[in-house]
């Protein structure tokens, strides 16, 4: 990708004690987060994705098992102080570049609400990585069994705009969103859109099948589609070439009770 890294960010990260001071700068190419209310100027990070050295890279996941804080910023993102908050969860792993004798460390740390896959029946708010349409849709109707099909995404996104039920938060390297709403209020809109006429009902019985992704197709389409559309979850076990399906819908969401998954490195 060209100059893909003018939409990388920084995390710098601040560490003073008695008789020293650490001081480490990382490329950011992934960052979601909600600003808090309260001032100073700080938000709760749910999801940070570095790179950099060993030492470096080390050093940033001890302190997010301390919950120490970071600064973040990039492009359309001012500085801001940052926090994973308690039960974090971070992953590391190695990307080996073309001309490097030691290879990258790349780290992605989550958030507990991010990590946990936004599944609380109770929560009324779910966290996404992207604000396409097709993917609002497709994740929301996964994560709580709505019955849908593909067609309806223009509607929701719409619907979602009326009542207002969509809020940007910040995002490097992605564009993400938060939808406040529950599985019932979602079933109400749904409800009122086939009787009025305002969705098509499918005319055939039998079950609908919705668009899956594989990392060919990811590797093809980098440069028409945004790359939040492919912040996609991988099996550990076995990084299989295509996404998991998970009742008839891409694996869109990360689900430790069905699951074991580790986040895909993002370039």
């Amino acid at each position: 990708m060209k100059n893909a890294h003018l939409r990388f960010g920084w995390l710098t990260y601040v560490k003073s004690t008695e008789k020293t001071t650490t001081s480490i700068k990382l490329r950011l190419d992934r960052f979601i987060g909600e600003v808090l209310p309260d001032p100073p100027r700080q938000a709760k990070a749910h999801f940070i994705s570095v790179i950099g050295g060993d030492t470096q890279i080390s050093a940033v996941s001890a302190a997010i098992s301390m919950r120490d804080r970071f600064m973040v910023e990039g492009p359309g993102v001012q500085p801001v102080r940052i926090c994973l908050e308690r039960n974090a969860q971070s992953f590391r792993g190695s990307l080996q570049l073309a001309g490097r004798k030691k290879p990258l460390r790349h780290l992605v740390g989550m958030s507990e609400e991010f990590a946990s896959g936004n599944t609380s029946s109770n929560s009324g708010r779910t966290l996404l990585a992207g604000s396409e349409k097709r993917f609002v849709w497709a994740c929301i109707a996964h994560i709580y069994g709505i019955p849908g099909i593909p067609e309806w995404a223009d509607w929701f996104a719409g619907e979602l705009n009326t009542h207002p039920a969509l809020i940007h938060a910040l995002g490097i390297g992605c564009d993400p969103v938060i939808v406040k709403g529950e599985k019932e209020q979602f079933l109400d809109w749904l409800n009122w859109g086939v009787e009025s006429g305002a969705i098509p009902f499918p005319a055939d019985t039998g079950s609908i099948r919705w668009p899956s992704v594989s990392l060919e197709d990811i590797s093809r389409k980098l440069n028409s589609f945004p790359l939040s559309h492919f912040f996609f979850l991988l099996p550990v076990s076995s990084l299989r070439s295509s996404l998991p399906p998970t009742r008839g819908f891409p694996c869109l969401s990360y689900r430790p009770s069905t699951t074991t998954c580790a986040p895909m490195p993002a370039f």
